[in-house]
């Protein structure tokens, strides 16, 4: 069995900070954004959590979380391709925290009449009924049961339990850290946008610091996350980057 301090815990921090940025800035920036540019409008607002288009358009809604969906789905496919131990990190934190997202988002939207997705289902269908926010919202809990599932199953495949929810740990702690951190920076304030990013990353990955739950078998090979100096780099400037971007607020 490895032991948990044999794996580098900024280097998995560094991992972690990269892909809950790279799904926040696909979400807002990509997403809404690039449909927000596609129409031929302009980007007033950017920010970690808060966006707006001067260009009306029922399809500006839906893009941020079909831009995560497809990421996150993109990602889950490469996670099973890659061999190295960072980059399959990678590509599972991706999947988690798009996939985390987007279905706990679906069942805030679907409870509080409001939001992306039921935006989106406001302008295409008109006022959603009550059943259809109950099968929103059970779409959404059943997409986060299984998030919990692939996040569970893909980090067992590296590590043992014990040292699996350790990483699972420092992933969480970093990237909520580096989210909210970015956030403080808002131009704005301290207000909705920050809420917004809580409840986005760190609110909706909570299952990270109890998963993964228990072990059907241990892994083939036992995984060891080594010191990867070019890794903390890149999350540094990625990091620095996107604070003084999106973090700080554009448009």
């Amino acid at each position: 069995m490895t032991n948990p301090e044999k794996n580098d815990g900024l280097t998995i921090a560094a991992i972690a900070t990269m892909a809950a940025l790279t799904v926040t800035f696909v979400h807002e920036g990509l997403g809404h954004g690039g449909a927000c540019l596609t129409l031929g409008g302009r980007i007033t607002q950017l920010s970690s959590s808060l966006f707006h288009c001067d260009t009306p358009s029922p399809w500006i809604d839906p893009a941020g979380p079909l831009a995560n969906l497809a990421l996150g789905t993109l990602a889950l496919i490469l996670s099973r391709r890659v061999t190295t131990t960072p980059w399959r990190l990678f590509f599972i934190l991706i999947t988690a925290f798009s996939y985390f997202w987007e279905g706990g988002y679906l069942v805030q939207a679907m409870a509080t009449a409001k939001g992306d997705l039921y935006f989106a289902g406001h302008n295409f269908i008109g006022e959603p009924s009550l059943w259809w926010r109950l099968v929103g919202g059970l779409i959404g809990v059943l997409l986060y049961l299984l998030t919990i599932r692939l996040t569970s199953r893909a980090l067992l495949n590296l590590w043992p339990q014990k040292t699996a929810r350790h990483v699972a740990r420092i992933t969480w702690c970093a990237a909520t850290l580096a989210t909210v951190a970015a956030a403080l920076t808002y131009r704005g304030g301290m207000g909705q946008n920050l809420h917004d990013t809580i409840m986005e990353i760190g609110v909706a990955s909570l299952p990270l610091l109890i998963i993964p739950l228990r072990a059907l078998h241990p892994p083939a090979k036992v995984a060891v996350m080594e010191r990867k100096p070019l890794a903390l780099v890149l999350a540094a400037v990625i990091f620095i980057v996107f604070t003084l971007t999106q973090g700080h607020g554009l448009g």
